[in-house]
């Protein structure tokens, strides 16, 4: 039985990601599949949560995810290969409150992006970020402060 809910979550979420045509409904599946995500977010298309720990993944309130966006939380392969046993990491990836990942960007086991932070497009996450920063860039590195306006929440 295990098996088969394993097979299901897999599924539904890589097909759910593709097809269902609005972010409420994938946030609704993703959701039922064990990914935490807060209130108020938009999940793009063609998003890649990791499908063997997705319980793994925390997403806080008011998060954007834009399209082709990848979150993985672990790098264990099934192959017995010498690489395999030294590159084996698992990691909880957390996303803060009102922060938004752009188009195309990749985050990285063990990360932790900031509250109001902004990644950039393409953007490869490998280490946490701090809060109301944008970051950039394969790897990613901060690049400036945001500055918000007063009168925005």
């Amino acid at each position: 039985m295990r098996l088969l809910l394993a097979f299901f979550r897999r599924y539904a979420m890589m097909i759910g990601m593709w097809l269902l045509p609005f972010s409420s409904l994938r946030i609704m599946m993703l959701r039922m599949c064990g990914v935490r995500i807060g209130h108020g977010c938009y999940v793009g298309f063609n998003v890649v949560f990791d499908t063997n720990f997705p319980e793994l993944i925390s997403v806080g309130d008011r998060v954007t995810l834009s399209h082709n966006v990848a979150i993985y939380t672990h790098t264990i392969t099934p192959v017995a290969s010498r690489l395999a046993g030294v590159y084996q990491t698992t990691g909880a990836v957390t996303i803060g409150q009102g922060a938004w990942v752009c188009a195309q960007s990749l985050i990285l086991p063990g990360v932790e992006i900031g509250a109001d932070c902004l990644i950039g497009a393409g953007s490869v996450v490998t280490k946490s970020t701090e809060s109301g920063w944008l970051y950039a860039g394969n790897p990613a590195r901060r690049i400036k402060p945001i500055v918000f306006e007063p009168d925005r929440p």
